[in-house]
């Protein structure tokens, strides 16, 4: 179905433009809140041709896979206008209230995008200075006045600038990850913008020693439980402070106020906090080694299912803004050779036309970045497939851990997830998902031809 046939066909049976309260989208999927929910028929629209699942959380979340996602959103929006983007949540319906996992989400999926490019912008640099690093020890060649023995090479290799213009790229959002966040949460909790992005800068101060703090100490949990403070505080000041004074002193005790609360209290205990949990994280993943890497592994999809695995973003973020590195993303994705793996044996398995058109527009779309169209629109159909895919995804996370895969950066995963992956170890994860696709092939298939499966 075209994008705007499909558009066309939601809007009608959402209850018709006036029911968009709003409207927006992620990687596969268009996300709206309804004005009334009892006037939409979401069965009907579950069956609709390019439509792959509905999830309901704190949106109604309408599955259509990547690439697509967005394009839905825009004709949605052509054909409501300005009716889903201007109302507010607030006064049409009740707001439904999120629990702390979807609040987290809500903070950091914002961020994701940026996360993404510059990983791998990230990753094609440090695979260019990687080569370079390996002629410097083959060559022996040496440093000058002005260039390192790396920038030598990349100078003669005509590369010194492309690399410059990458790295700057991925410390535009690396560097300044504490203000963006500090921004997403100041949304999230209906505050000043720009002041929770004040907030998140002060992290990153170059005076913090002076009064015996290191720079992001706290970490990104840190700014967040600050901004929060802030939205308290900033309240609380305009129910006192004159209307003809409010412009000028609601920001700048708001500031003053939690700067100080931030600095002497947030930011150290924060900072005990996220060691706490970077320091569990490791330490659960040394101890349970391979069998951790598979239950992990194996969990993901259906963590992945439930839209639990948002609440895990904070966590990524944190292992890579205290350490540079994180062991548990590559785990993760190993969820993603898991469905792949399912849903390819299914395409072989099955006699249906519809779950193979389904399938040749869903596994690519899965082997190079996104898993949700296979999950949803070819593997959990199927019922079985589900759990052999799971185990799949189980096997290739113990070789995950046995060979300490990790990634400097989240984004998305198959192919596009290359980049991303940490220290040069690119051969290695590629052989990890292989053989975690490979294992969730061979058991799905073998399951399904004795389950009669066609």
């Amino acid at each position: 179905m075209k994008h705007k046939e499909l558009a066309e066909k939601i809007v009608e049976l959402s209850g018709g433009r006036e029911n968009f309260s709003s409207l927006t989208n992620c990687m596969t999927r268009v996300r709206i809140n309804y004005v009334d929910e009892s006037k939409v028929d979401l069965k009907k629209i579950e069956e609709l041709d390019g439509v792959l699942g509905i999830r309901e959380e704190d949106t109604t979340q309408i599955i259509v896979g990547p690439g697509h996602s967005a394009k839905v959103k825009d004709e949605i929006e052509s054909l409501i206008g300005s009716e889903g983007e201007n109302s507010s949540p607030e006064e049409d319906q009740p707001v439904k209230k999120k629990n702390f996992l979807k609040m987290l989400s809500s903070i950091f999926i914002p961020v994701i995008p940026a996360i993404i490019a510059s990983g791998i912008l990230g990753g094609i640099k440090n695979i260019i200075t990687g080569l370079a690093d390996e002629e410097v020890i083959k060559s022996g060649i040496s440093e000058t006045d002005t260039l390192t023995a790396q920038q030598v090479v990349l100078d003669s290799w005509n590369m010194l600038e492309v690399t410059s213009f990458l790295e700057i790229l991925f410390a535009a959002t690396f560097s300044f990850l504490a203000i963006y966040i500090g921004i997403t949460a100041a949304r999230e909790f209906k505050t000043d913008i720009i002041l929770g992005g004040v907030l998140g800068a002060i992290t990153i101060s170059g005076e913090l020693g002076i009064l015996g703090l290191t720079s992001g100490e706290g970490g990104l949990f840190g700014v967040i439980i600050a901004v929060y403070i802030m939205s308290k505080i900033q309240k609380l000041l305009r129910k006192v402070i004159p209307h003809i004074l409010d412009v000028v002193l609601t920001p700048t005790l708001t500031l003053i106020i939690t700067a100080a609360v931030f600095l002497f209290t947030v930011m150290p205990l924060a900072g005990m906090l996220s060691n706490w949990i970077v320091d569990g994280l490791y330490a659960l993943l040394e101890f349970s080694g391979i069998l951790g890497g598979f239950a992990l592994s194996a969990l993901f999809p259906s963590l992945i299912l439930t839209g639990l695995h948002h609440g895990l973003t904070p966590i990524h973020m944190e292992l890579i803004n205290s350490t540079g590195a994180d062991p548990l993303f590559p785990v993760q994705i190993m969820s993603n050779a898991g469905m792949f793996g399912a849903g390819l044996a299914i395409y072989f398995l099955t006699k249906s036309k519809k779950v193979k058109e389904v399938a040749k527009g869903a596994l690519p779309t899965t082997f190079l970045a996104v898993g949700e169209p296979t999950m949803y629109g070819v593997v959990l159909p199927a019922g079985f497939a589900w759990f052999t895919g799971s185990i799949g995804a189980g096997i290739g996370g113990i070789f995950i851990r046995l060979f300490d895969v990790q990634s400097s950066a989240i984004g998305a995963a198959g192919m596009s997830a290359i980049p991303l992956i940490a220290n040069g170890d690119y051969l290695l994860y590629l052989l990890c998902y292989v053989i975690g696709g490979t294992a969730a092939f061979t058991l799905t298939f073998i399951v399904g031809k004795a389950r009669g499966f066609n």
